[in-house]
């Protein structure tokens, strides 16, 4: 039987969607291969091989993983790389290029334009020194979304880029509405970044008709929440805006079931797995069109638009003024459309006829 090495930097918490991405694609083809987890980082809990950086802290470079990979792979070996820029990703596809193993590189959004243009200068030569080589050698060349597909051709010019969306194991996730009323809120959960369009949330929020309405605003605070806290008291919002910090579990989803709308206006995504999280709760979403989503999320119960001022107050306008008999059915709709085309129940199996394509 055939063992994916799934290789990243980092598979913790702060690594954001990217573990659940990984850990759910690890779960789902164990029955069809061995799988293993290696990365630099994980929670104490996770059962992966851990190689922590011993040395060049930024690149993460790790002397023990070149070697378990080295004295570890054989033949019957296909590596998976998420993620470019790390040490782990360099030396994985070095030892599957002298080895003549195959190997599958999904970026996951980090070579999108956005993030390129984020320290263009060392990126640039990265690309130039290493990366091109670890992209060109690649079986495939992973793409999340058409746009990605898109960039991704004209940034490589690759000719295996396989499109499967990030998925959500649908049936796990719990649906839970509160018997009783409370105040109407709007809500984002995620990183507390600039990419994600919070700027133009809170000035958007600030301007819509309804005064009632909150805005609760989820994620692990740090110095850009602060600086968002700030924008709050200049808006005078401040009373109407709850920065509740990380939530977890049952909590977390409660908020997304009895949200309002969940509203992610982000500048940049690679299908954020909140967005897919809470409409799934048959919670209505809010999103912008650099989420990857596909725009048919506009006629099945959800709302697209650019990320800015004028676009995204006139959504959440539209939202604040929905009846509850809409708004239950805009979420239902939502979270259909979630289940037959971003659920490991529905599209799992892309994943596993790809990787017995690989020999």
């Amino acid at each position: 039987m055939k063992t994916i090495y799934h290789i990243a930097e980092s598979v913790a918490n702060e690594s954001g969607g990217l573990k659940t991405v990984v850990l759910n694609l690890n779960s789902h083809i164990s029955s069809s291969f061995k799988s293993q987890i290696i990365c630099n980082k994980k929670e104490e809990k996770d059962d992966f091989l851990v190689f922590p950086s011993d040395k060049f802290k930024n690149w993460a470079y790790s002397k023990e993983l070149s070697l378990y990979l080295k004295q570890n792979l054989d033949s019957q070996s296909i590596l998976h790389l998420h993620g470019v820029f790390m040490h782990a990703h360099f030396t994985g596809s070095k030892v599957a290029i002298k080895n003549n193993l195959p190997y599958v590189v999904s970026p996951h959004g980090m070579l999108e334009p956005w993030h390129l243009n984020d320290k263009k200068i060392k990126k640039s030569i990265y690309l130039k020194l290493f990366l091109n080589k670890i992209i060109k050698k690649s079986n495939v060349l992973h793409a999340i979304t058409p746009f990605e597909k898109d960039n991704l051709y004209k940034l490589t010019n690759h000719k295996n880029i396989v499109e499967i969306p990030n998925l959500i194991h649908y049936t796990n996730l719990p649906k839970i509405k509160n018997a009783v009323d409370e105040e109407e809120y709007f809500m984002f959960l995620g990183r507390i970044h600039p990419k994600k369009g919070l700027d133009i949330l809170l000035e958007s929020f600030s301007r819509i008709d309804n005064k009632k309405i909150r805005l609760k605003i989820v994620g692990s605070e740090n110095e850009y929440s602060e600086e968002l806290k700030r924008v709050c008291e200049k808006l005078n919002i401040s009373k109407r805006v709850m920065f509740l910090g990380g939530v977890f579990g049952d909590e977390k989803y409660n908020l997304l079931s009895n949200a309002k709308a969940f509203v992610a206006p982000s500048y940049s995504e690679a299908i954020g797995m909140v967005n897919l999280e809470a409409a799934a709760c048959n919670t209505p979403v809010i999103t912008s069109f650099y989420t990857g989503i596909n725009p048919e999320w506009n006629t099945n119960g959800g709302i697209m638009i650019n990320p800015n001022i004028v676009e995204l107050t006139k959504a959440l306008n539209d939202a604040s003024s929905w009846s509850n008999e809409e708004q239950n059915n805009r979420g239902i709709m939502l979270s259909e459309y979630v289940k037959e085309n971003y659920s490991w129940e529905k599209k799992g199996d892309l994943w596993t006829e790809l990787y017995k394509t690989l020999n």
